[in-house]
């Protein structure tokens, strides 16, 4: 029988000691990730407002824009349905329905706001509008031309090909509107964006 020098045997030790450490850490990793998800999830309310604030790497060429242009902190809008999914817009699939973004609990890339005074029935209908909108296409001209509108204070379309004019912050200032509430005044609805609802005086800030 062939034996391994110590030395060899040393090394396989230290290499599959190592490969155990990861993995365990890796779980441990993956488990209080979602602990931390699983606490803000609890937190939330049909009808919250989920603004997320990418790192610089992580933003699409539209929202540079939105950051480099409109100085945007904010540059995407989410809208909680419950049972820890969200509706929002995507560039290839319009709105979907989507689960709450795995690391949701970290501060510096996503707040959550809330409505004052809302009732469940007010809560259920905001939600039930914006389920009405799944599926409809991202109006991506009109969300490349709010970068100038807002930048010139233009308050009115400039295109005749905004069709639908819907993209993520719009789609939740639409939901909401449904019940009677209006995130910013009805003469900003064309230059709405996640940056504005941020500062809307009808929220209030609860992550």
């Amino acid at each position: 029988m062939i034996q391994l020098p110590k030395k060899r045997k040393r090394k396989q030790y230290i290499k599959v000691l190592r490969e155990a450490t990861d993995r365990i850490l890796s779980h441990f990793r993956y488990v209080n990730r979602r602990l931390r998800q699983q606490a803000v999830i609890l937190q939330l309310k049909k009808a919250d407002i989920i603004l997320a604030k990418p790192g610089f790497f992580n933003l699409s060429p539209i929202a540079l824009l939105y950051r480099l242009l409109l100085k945007s902190e904010y540059v995407h809008s989410m809208l909680y349905i419950g049972n820890g999914k969200i509706i929002h817009t995507t560039t290839r699939n319009g709105v979907i329905i989507h689960k709450v973004p795995g690391k949701i609990y970290k501060r510096n890339r996503y707040s959550i706001y809330r409505a004052k005074n809302l009732v469940a029935a007010q809560r259920n209908q905001i939600v039930n509008e914006a389920l009405q909108f799944r599926h409809m296409k991202l109006d991506l001209m009109g969300l490349i031309v709010n970068v100038p509108k807002n930048m010139l204070g233009i308050k009115k379309s400039l295109l005749k090909l905004e069709r639908n004019r819907l993209w993520c912050s719009k789609l939740v200032y639409q939901a909401y509107s449904a019940a009677g509430i209006y995130l910013v005044p009805e003469t900003e609805s064309n230059i709405i964006t996640s940056e504005r609802l941020s500062k809307s005086k009808v929220l209030d800030r609860v992550k």
